[in-house]
């Protein structure tokens, strides 16, 4: 049995699709006459009492494999046989005899790669897989401690379903959603391994661990990726996990010389002209004084949909960078409780914006900042037309930015 936890689909499709891969394996090794009959279940629009025949093997000695997505919003009748079925499997691992649950594989192919092990993480995305056993024919675990049936469960975070996640933490050894691999839990069959392995399918947010990940999947490609060339890709598709993931490996298995990194020049071939411009873009132009580059990437983004909302918040957090790093308040001056707690700006975000410090000084801040806050009301109803609104701000923050 395997619990996935976590929403990112890259993760968790590339986990259920090694677990394929693995029950496919285990049946040839095995001299099954049928190869794994596999069922997608909806957790939402579940049957009340298909679990157990799902499970069950066939009379040619297929085993099934029952994969079972979106179980954080699971019907009732879904979660109350799966609790039910993971009782059965909590009884037997106590020694009670456990009619009707046969242990689990434990043919854990170890932590994933995906991830990098980014942040400590480790996800399931590219080479973790476990295997299960479910309910046997004759009720008793098999001796020979092959899977009868594999079941995984896919979890995308919340509270429905506690009950079958708890069950699940109990059989794996009590591993929770950050670990990555599964520890030896309540055994079976006399210690032969582990009922469950949990995974974690956690979203990489922190850029560091976007990659670190990147790094991770030319190593799996076998092709390596200069550290421009991610930095590039991240900048370009950070926001959009999964793009971000295809396009990286559409460039490592295509881009430029094959036998050697791929390169930022390779990146900037296929990123051209369909990178969609965000409001970051547009403030990162207009506080180097690129009037007509930020002009543009205005023009872009409101083609696209971008609200001009976005706009004027991106363009406040720029020249709040700004500040932070002209004019850090001193410790007094915190200490008294005027100002609000300063978060500590990332060491990359800082290198970024420290060269940009020769163009301002607090007067030509304060301008931009007052530019600013009448956009950020224009656009917010104060006026009819919120793209003349974004220009105006625009044209001063590149006045102000200009030596």
């Amino acid at each position: 049995m395997v619990l996935l936890l976590g929403k990112q689909e890259v993760f968790a499709k590339r986990a259920i699709a090694m677990l394929r891969r693995e029950a496919m394996t285990l049946a040839e090794s095995a001299g099954d006459f049928e190869p794994p009959e596999v069922t997608e279940l909806d957790a939402s629009s579940y049957e009340a009492g298909s679990l157990a025949q799902l499970l069950s093997p066939s009379l040619f000695g297929g085993k099934p494999l029952v994969v079972v997505s979106g179980l954080e919003g699971g019907s009732a009748a879904l979660l109350d046989d799966l609790a039910a079925y993971l009782e059965s499997l909590t009884g037997a691992s106590g020694g009670a005899g456990g009619r009707g649950a046969a242990g689990a594989s434990g043919a854990a192919a170890g932590t994933a790669g995906a991830s990098g092990g980014a942040g400590g993480r480790g996800a399931a995305g590219a080479s973790g897989a476990a295997a299960s056993r479910g309910a046997s024919r004759d009720g008793d675990a098999t001796a020979g401690g092959e899977p009868e049936a594999y079941l995984v469960l896919w979890h995308g975070g919340g509270v429905r379903g506690k009950k079958v996640l708890d069950l699940v933490k109990g059989l794996a050894g009590g591993v929770g959603a950050s670990g990555a691999a599964a520890s030896r839990g309540a055994s079976r069959d006399g210690g032969k391994g582990p009922w469950a392995a949990i995974y974690s399918c956690d979203d990489l947010k922190r850029r560091d661990e976007k990659l670190k990940f990147l790094t991770t999947e030319g190593t799996r490609l076998g092709r390596k990726l200069e550290p421009a060339a991610a930095n590039a890709l991240v900048d370009a598709l950070g926001e959009e996990f999964g793009e971000l993931v295809a396009v990286t490996d559409q460039l490592l298995e295509t881009a430029g010389n094959m036998d050697c990194p791929l390169r930022l020049d390779d990146v900037q071939v296929y990123l051209k002209g369909r990178v969609e411009t965000t409001g970051f873009d547009i403030a990162d132009a207009a506080v180097v004084g690129d009037v007509s580059g930020a002009l543009a990437k205005l023009r872009h983004a409101l083609g696209i949909g971008v609200a001009p909302v976005v706009i004027v918040a991106a363009m406040a957090m720029k020249i709040r960078q700004l500040l932070q790093l002209a004019a850090p308040p001193s410790r007094l001056v915190q200490e008294t409780g005027l100002l609000a707690d300063v978060k500590p700006m990332n060491d990359w975000m800082a290198r970024k914006i420290r060269p940009l410090l020769g163009r301002w000084d607090d007067a030509r801040l304060g301008r931009a900042l007052r530019a600013v806050s009448v956009a950020d009301a224009q656009v917010k109803g104060g006026s009819r037309d919120a793209e003349y609104a974004l220009e105006a701000m625009i044209l001063e923050v590149c006045r102000c930015a200009r030596k």
